[in-house]
């Protein structure tokens, strides 16, 4: 299953979650990687995503709770952008819509890639 996005910046709030030590073991756990802390972020048709999501094999981390804070859990689809393995994370609480998806890799992607905000990228489900 292919998807095309449209990269933008988003609201940086992963970036703050993806640095606590509990959510890089838990995704490390489940990916083999350490996750940079940030997503690059794709604008997508909500049917194509649907349809990656279904196709996809996916991985669970559920909600856990750090002394009083409680934090959400998410859903990982392993992934390919323009080639590279990343993981697609459908977190249960976010401020996006299903048009949105937020991909995690072991490295910068923008970087990487070269990427800059109005490219098409290409996501393949693995």
């Amino acid at each position: 299953m292919k998807l095309e996005g449209k990269l933008f910046t988003g609201m940086k709030a992963a970036q703050d979650y993806l640095s606590m030590k509990e959510y890089q073991e838990k995704i490390k756990d489940k990916t083999g990687f350490k996750p940079f802390p940030g997503t690059l972020n794709l604008k997508a048709d909500k049917e194509q995503v649907k349809k990656l999501e279904k196709k996809t094999k996916k991985k669970r981390i559920n909600s856990f709770q750090v002394k009083d804070k409680k934090y959400s859990g998410l859903t990982l689809y392993p992934v390919k952008i323009n080639g590279l393995k990343a993981h697609y994370i459908d977190i249960d609480i976010t401020d996006y819509g299903k048009d949105v998806i937020e991909l995690i890799a072991p490295e910068k992607l923008r970087e990487k890639l070269g990427l800059e905000d109005g490219d098409q990228v290409e996501v393949t489900g693995l």
